[in-house]
Protein backbone atom coordinates (compact mmCIF):
# COMPACT_ATOMS: atom_id res chain seq x y z
CA UNK A 1 0.00 0.00 0.00
CA UNK A 2 2.52 2.49 0.82
CA UNK A 3 4.50 2.40 -2.53
CA UNK A 4 0.95 2.39 -4.52
CA UNK A 5 0.68 5.68 -2.12
CA UNK A 6 4.01 6.98 -3.06
CA UNK A 7 3.68 6.05 -6.77
CA UNK A 8 0.29 8.28 -6.95
CA UNK A 9 2.36 11.16 -5.43
CA UNK A 10 2.64 10.65 -1.78
CA UNK A 11 5.75 11.67 0.46
CA UNK A 12 6.97 10.14 3.43
CA UNK A 13 8.33 10.21 6.40
CA UNK A 14 4.48 8.67 6.41
CA UNK A 15 3.48 5.65 8.70
CA UNK A 16 0.54 2.83 7.02
CA UNK A 17 -0.95 0.20 9.13
CA UNK A 18 -2.59 -2.65 8.79
CA UNK A 19 -5.08 -4.66 10.97
CA UNK A 20 -4.59 -7.67 8.35
CA UNK A 21 -2.84 -8.71 4.95
CA UNK A 22 -3.75 -10.52 2.28
CA UNK A 23 -0.90 -10.44 0.68
CA UNK A 24 2.06 -9.91 3.10
CA UNK A 25 5.36 -10.85 1.57
CA UNK A 26 8.80 -11.80 3.60
CA UNK A 27 12.41 -11.96 1.81
CA UNK A 28 12.59 -13.14 -1.69
CA UNK A 29 9.12 -12.93 -2.22
CA UNK A 30 7.86 -15.32 0.23
CA UNK A 31 4.43 -15.00 1.74
CA UNK A 32 3.39 -14.30 4.79
CA UNK A 33 0.64 -15.30 7.42
CA UNK A 34 -0.83 -12.23 8.50
CA UNK A 35 -3.76 -12.52 10.77
CA UNK A 36 -5.36 -9.68 12.71
CA UNK A 37 -3.97 -9.08 16.31
CA UNK A 38 -0.42 -8.30 15.05
CA UNK A 39 1.50 -5.31 14.21
CA UNK A 40 1.77 -4.73 10.12
CA UNK A 41 3.90 -1.42 9.68
CA UNK A 42 5.21 0.35 6.67
CA UNK A 43 6.76 4.20 6.71
CA UNK A 44 7.63 5.25 3.70
CA UNK A 45 10.48 7.65 3.22
CA UNK A 46 11.13 10.03 0.60
CA UNK A 47 14.40 10.67 -0.34
CA UNK A 48 15.53 13.67 -3.14
CA UNK A 49 18.56 11.04 -4.49
CA UNK A 50 18.99 7.32 -4.17
CA UNK A 51 21.26 6.99 -1.12
CA UNK A 52 24.36 4.50 -1.72
CA UNK A 53 23.40 3.50 2.09
CA UNK A 54 19.52 3.16 2.35
CA UNK A 55 20.59 -0.84 3.23
CA UNK A 56 21.46 0.15 6.38
CA UNK A 57 18.08 1.27 7.57
CA UNK A 58 17.63 -2.41 7.98
CA UNK A 59 19.57 -2.14 10.68
CA UNK A 60 18.15 0.98 11.97
CA UNK A 61 14.66 -0.78 11.78
CA UNK A 62 16.30 -3.78 13.67
CA UNK A 63 17.01 -0.87 16.54
CA UNK A 64 13.66 0.73 16.26
CA UNK A 65 12.03 -2.50 16.57
CA UNK A 66 13.94 -4.04 19.23
CA UNK A 67 13.12 -0.67 21.55
CA UNK A 68 9.40 -1.19 21.07
CA UNK A 69 9.22 -4.92 21.63
CA UNK A 70 11.56 -3.97 24.63
CA UNK A 71 8.89 -1.37 25.56
CA UNK A 72 6.24 -3.69 25.33
CA UNK A 73 7.67 -7.38 27.17
CA UNK A 74 11.02 -5.48 29.56
CA UNK A 75 12.19 -9.08 30.66
CA UNK A 76 12.27 -10.51 26.71
CA UNK A 77 15.73 -11.77 26.43
CA UNK A 78 15.80 -9.85 22.86
CA UNK A 79 18.66 -10.59 20.27
CA UNK A 80 18.81 -8.92 16.57
CA UNK A 81 20.03 -11.65 13.73
CA UNK A 82 21.53 -9.99 10.45
CA UNK A 83 20.14 -8.40 8.19
CA UNK A 84 16.32 -8.13 9.30
CA UNK A 85 14.96 -10.66 12.49
CA UNK A 86 14.22 -9.98 15.90
CA UNK A 87 14.71 -13.11 18.07
CA UNK A 88 13.51 -14.23 21.51
CA UNK A 89 15.20 -17.37 22.32
CA UNK A 90 16.05 -17.86 18.98
CA UNK A 91 12.51 -17.41 17.67
CA UNK A 92 11.44 -15.35 15.07
CA UNK A 93 8.94 -12.97 16.27
CA UNK A 94 9.55 -9.89 13.98
CA UNK A 95 10.45 -9.28 10.58
CA UNK A 96 11.58 -6.46 8.21
CA UNK A 97 11.61 -6.43 4.79
CA UNK A 98 12.98 -3.17 2.52
CA UNK A 99 12.41 -1.49 -1.07
CA UNK A 100 12.56 0.74 -2.52
CA UNK A 101 11.90 2.88 -6.07
CA UNK A 102 12.71 5.56 -8.37
CA UNK A 103 10.31 8.36 -8.93
CA UNK A 104 11.66 8.63 -12.69
CA UNK A 105 9.52 12.24 -13.00
CA UNK A 106 11.31 13.93 -10.21
CA UNK A 107 14.43 11.47 -9.49
CA UNK A 108 13.00 11.05 -5.83
CA UNK A 109 13.92 8.06 -4.07
CA UNK A 110 11.15 5.94 -2.13
CA UNK A 111 11.62 3.73 0.30
CA UNK A 112 9.39 1.65 2.22
CA UNK A 113 10.44 -0.18 5.26
CA UNK A 114 8.14 -3.03 6.02
CA UNK A 115 7.93 -4.31 10.10
CA UNK A 116 5.79 -6.64 11.54
CA UNK A 117 5.61 -7.61 14.86
CA UNK A 118 3.78 -10.66 16.33
CA UNK A 119 1.93 -9.98 19.11
CA UNK A 120 -1.26 -12.34 19.00
CA UNK A 121 -0.11 -14.71 16.30
CA UNK A 122 3.28 -16.22 14.81
CA UNK A 123 3.30 -18.41 11.96
CA UNK A 124 4.40 -21.71 11.94
CA UNK A 125 7.44 -22.07 9.24
CA UNK A 126 9.21 -25.20 8.09
CA UNK A 127 12.53 -25.05 9.70
CA UNK A 128 12.20 -21.62 11.75
CA UNK A 129 11.37 -20.89 14.98
CA UNK A 130 8.73 -18.70 15.75
CA UNK A 131 7.16 -16.50 18.76
CA UNK A 132 4.21 -13.94 19.92
CA UNK A 133 4.11 -12.25 22.89
CA UNK A 134 0.78 -13.84 23.61
CA UNK A 135 2.51 -17.36 23.74
CA UNK A 136 4.71 -15.87 26.16
CA UNK A 137 2.07 -14.72 28.27
CA UNK A 138 2.04 -11.04 27.01
CA UNK A 139 -1.03 -9.16 25.98
CA UNK A 140 -0.15 -5.89 23.67
CA UNK A 141 -1.91 -3.92 21.13
CA UNK A 142 -1.29 -3.06 17.59
CA UNK A 143 -1.58 0.48 18.43
CA UNK A 144 0.23 0.98 21.43
CA UNK A 145 3.21 -0.97 19.31
CA UNK A 146 2.94 1.00 16.65
CA UNK A 147 3.40 4.24 19.06
CA UNK A 148 6.63 2.63 20.27
CA UNK A 149 8.04 1.35 17.17
CA UNK A 150 7.59 5.17 15.32
CA UNK A 151 8.95 6.68 18.34
CA UNK A 152 11.65 4.15 18.24
CA UNK A 153 12.13 4.86 14.45
CA UNK A 154 12.59 8.47 14.37
CA UNK A 155 15.09 8.29 17.17
CA UNK A 156 17.54 5.58 15.60
CA UNK A 157 16.98 7.08 11.99
CA UNK A 158 18.30 11.13 13.15
CA UNK A 159 21.50 9.10 14.75
CA UNK A 160 21.67 7.52 11.30
CA UNK A 161 21.25 10.69 9.50
CA UNK A 162 21.67 8.57 6.11
CA UNK A 163 24.88 6.72 7.10
CA UNK A 164 26.72 9.79 9.14
CA UNK A 165 26.27 8.05 12.27
CA UNK A 166 26.93 4.58 10.96
CA UNK A 167 29.44 4.15 13.64
CA UNK A 168 27.13 5.07 16.45
CA UNK A 169 24.49 2.27 14.54
CA UNK A 170 26.91 -0.23 14.24
CA UNK A 171 27.78 -0.22 18.05
CA UNK A 172 24.07 -0.18 19.56
CA UNK A 173 22.97 -3.23 17.01
CA UNK A 174 25.90 -5.04 17.74
CA UNK A 175 25.11 -4.37 21.24
CA UNK A 176 22.05 -6.15 21.60
CA UNK A 177 22.70 -8.76 18.30
CA UNK A 178 23.75 -12.87 18.47
CA UNK A 179 26.73 -13.07 20.57
CA UNK A 180 30.45 -13.31 18.50
CA UNK A 181 31.27 -16.50 17.54
CA UNK A 182 27.75 -17.75 17.42
CA UNK A 183 27.63 -20.65 14.26
CA UNK A 184 25.47 -19.69 11.62
CA UNK A 185 24.16 -20.59 7.72
CA UNK A 186 23.92 -18.34 5.70
CA UNK A 187 22.05 -19.02 2.12
CA UNK A 188 22.96 -16.10 -0.19
CA UNK A 189 21.76 -17.22 -3.62
CA UNK A 190 23.07 -20.94 -4.75
CA UNK A 191 25.91 -20.47 -2.27
CA UNK A 192 25.42 -22.08 1.28
CA UNK A 193 28.28 -21.06 3.73
CA UNK A 194 28.81 -22.40 7.52
CA UNK A 195 30.68 -20.33 9.56
CA UNK A 196 30.74 -18.41 13.13
CA UNK A 197 28.87 -14.84 13.16
CA UNK A 198 31.68 -12.28 13.40
CA UNK A 199 29.62 -9.21 13.43
CA UNK A 200 29.47 -6.32 11.52
CA UNK A 201 31.91 -4.58 9.43
CA UNK A 202 31.93 -0.25 8.83
CA UNK A 203 29.37 -0.35 6.01
CA UNK A 204 27.01 -2.78 8.02
CA UNK A 205 27.67 -5.94 6.27
CA UNK A 206 27.68 -9.64 8.32
CA UNK A 207 31.16 -11.04 8.80
CA UNK A 208 31.60 -14.69 9.03
CA UNK A 209 34.20 -16.65 9.97
CA UNK A 210 35.04 -19.47 7.80
CA UNK A 211 36.88 -22.79 8.93
CA UNK A 212 39.38 -22.63 5.87
CA UNK A 213 39.07 -19.53 4.18
CA UNK A 214 39.06 -16.65 6.66
CA UNK A 215 36.61 -14.27 6.87
CA UNK A 216 33.71 -13.44 4.40
CA UNK A 217 31.81 -10.21 3.90
CA UNK A 218 28.21 -11.27 3.73
CA UNK A 219 25.94 -8.07 1.97
CA UNK A 220 22.78 -10.21 1.05
CA UNK A 221 20.79 -13.68 2.34
CA UNK A 222 19.11 -15.55 4.78
CA UNK A 223 21.20 -16.50 7.81
CA UNK A 224 20.25 -19.29 10.19
CA UNK A 225 21.40 -20.20 13.59
CA UNK A 226 23.56 -23.15 13.82
CA UNK A 227 23.86 -25.91 10.99
CA UNK A 228 21.07 -25.75 8.25
CA UNK A 229 17.60 -26.99 8.86
CA UNK A 230 17.65 -30.57 8.34
CA UNK A 231 21.31 -31.20 8.32
CA UNK A 232 22.78 -34.07 10.13
CA UNK A 233 25.70 -33.56 13.17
Amino acid sequence: MAMLRAAAGASGPHWFAASEQTGGRGRSGRNWVSPPGNLYASLLLTYPRALPTIAQLSLVAGLAAHEAVSALAPSLPLRLKWPNDLLVDDAKICGILIEGRMNHDTGAHNVVVGIGINLAHHPDLAGRRTASLAVLGIVALPQDALTHLAAAFEHWRGLWAEGDGMPAIRHAWMERALELDTPVTVHAGPEQLEGRYLGLDADGAMLLGLPQSGQRRITFGDVHIGAPPGAER
